[in-house]
């Protein structure tokens, strides 16, 4: 499956502004009320909507037919993909405890 590098680029490029938007100004509202923040993946997949819908982007033209049921596609695509830049960006601590379980290893070979 080869997409179109230009719709690909935009649709990365709407993953990390959806990512930010949320992190700037949902995740505070989250932080200030101790809601649940397994919510949050739900404000990026909206934002990511909107912003497919108003720029037309479909990542799937020519494999779907359907131009509707395409631009659902991508903006699913799209907001999962800042849900992932989410999980890779704003919780370093369990990235560093993954890399700290491997200092030891590493250490005995050695």
């Amino acid at each position: 499956m080869e997409f179109d590098i230009v719709t690909l680029g935009v649709v990365i490029g709407m993953m990390v502004l959806a990512n930010r938007l949320v992190a700037a100004l949902v995740t505070p509202l989250f932080d200030k009320y101790g809601w649940d923040k397994f919510w949050l993946m739900y404000p990026a997949w909206v934002l990511a909507g909107v912003f497919v819908w108003f720029t037309g982007l479909n990542l799937f033209a020519t494999f779907i037919p359907n131009e509707l049921i395409g631009k659902i596609l991508t903006a699913i695509v799209a907001g999962g993909g800042s849900n992932l830049l989410h999980d890779l960006t704003d919780k370093p601590d369990d990235l560093l405890a993954i890399f700290n379980t491997l200092e030891p290893e590493e250490q005995a070979e050695g």
